[in-house]
């Protein structure tokens, strides 16, 4: 598993069937500090948001690599510019369109910083998907049954 690579994770409750197929759970805390490669891939919850806060930033390996799909409301952006500005470490980011123009600005200006804009919806299926979507939202709003409803 994981290219031969020493593959581990946290995640705020155990995955059972992770371990099942050898993959160490570790505490986030001794975790970040040993990783080659940290890839985040949660949901922001109460729980989550700010998770890679300024201690941990500071605790991330020499040479390390971040990739982070999860929102960057779990980063606390002003301590990763202080360490971007170090040049040890490399970080990833896809939720751009989802950050304000200063935090965008603020992290742009490093090179060891890739900011990706959202390519996850461009394949040609997903484009079909998106347009039946909106036109099937706005067909059962004009027969009385909306979907895809904000309360």
């Amino acid at each position: 598993m994981g290219f031969g690579a020493d593959v581990r994770y946290w995640n705020i409750n155990r995955r059972k069937e992770l371990e099942a197929k050898g993959i160490k759970y570790e505490e986030a805390d001794s975790l970040i500090p040993q990783c080659d490669f940290l890839s985040m891939h949660f949901a922001q919850v109460k729980d989550t948001e700010n998770f890679l806060n300024k201690e941990r930033i500071q605790k991330i390996k020499k040479g390390a690599i971040v990739i982070n799909t999860a929102p960057m409301e779990l980063v606390d952006i002003n301590a990763l510019a202080e360490r971007l500005g170090e040049e040890d470490m490399a970080f990833i980011l896809d939720h751009s369109d989802e950050m304000s123009p200063e935090n965008i600005s603020k992290l742009s200006k490093f090179k060891n910083c890739i900011i990706y804009p959202p390519i996850a919806y461009i394949t040609e299926e997903a484009r079909i998907i998106k347009q039946e979507i909106f036109v099937g939202n706005i067909e059962n709003f004009l027969k009385g049954t909306p979907t895809s409803q904000v309360n």
